[in-house]
């Protein structure tokens, strides 16, 4: 009788300690790829936050003339909320367009990679609102005029971080 476990051929143990080696990288490999996948996620869902610093603004009408200009600037944000300011000037003699002009204190909410910002908090009635998205350094949307009923009149704007 012949003992088998005693003559194993030289190249099937050379395979079998290849087998085991390759076994042992991909245990390893793998769990680091998923890790550094869930890390890279994290950072770029890090980066997105709504920057603070000074944007030139533009806001346009309906048709997309520009009928106002000037500056935005968030200043401030605790976890969703953001704090600012704006100064923006009249373009031509656009009608119906709402408290936009001149200097003033803004609030906002950040929600994902939107951002709602109202003009005039201290006013009830009588506010233009901005709705947009946050992408590349810019902020862009629409503008809305709300008084007793929402929606007098709207456009769209964008503001590029200067």
């Amino acid at each position: 009788m012949i003992d088998w476990r005693h003559k194993v051929p030289r190249a099937a143990v050379g395979l079998s300690q290849i087998m085991k080696t390759a076994s042992i990288y991909l245990l390893l490999i793998v769990p680091g790829f998923f890790i550094w996948n869930c890390s890279a996620a994290k950072s770029v869902q890090q980066s997105k936050p709504f920057p603070l610093g000074e944007y030139q603004y533009a806001g346009f009408d309906k048709n997309g003339g520009k009928i106002v200009e000037g500056r935005l600037a968030i200043t401030s944000r605790e976890e969703d909320r953001i704090k600012g300011e704006w100064q923006l000037s009249k373009i031509g003699n656009p009608e119906r367009i709402g408290p936009q002009i001149g200097t003033g204190e803004c609030i906002g909410t950040i929600k994902e990679d939107s951002l709602f910002i109202n003009l005039n908090p201290n006013m009830v009635d009588n506010s233009v609102n901005l709705k947009g998205k946050i992408k590349d350094g810019s902020y862009s949307g629409t503008w809305s005029y709300d008084g007793v009923g929402p929606g007098i009149n709207r456009g769209t704007f964008e503001a590029v971080i200067k």
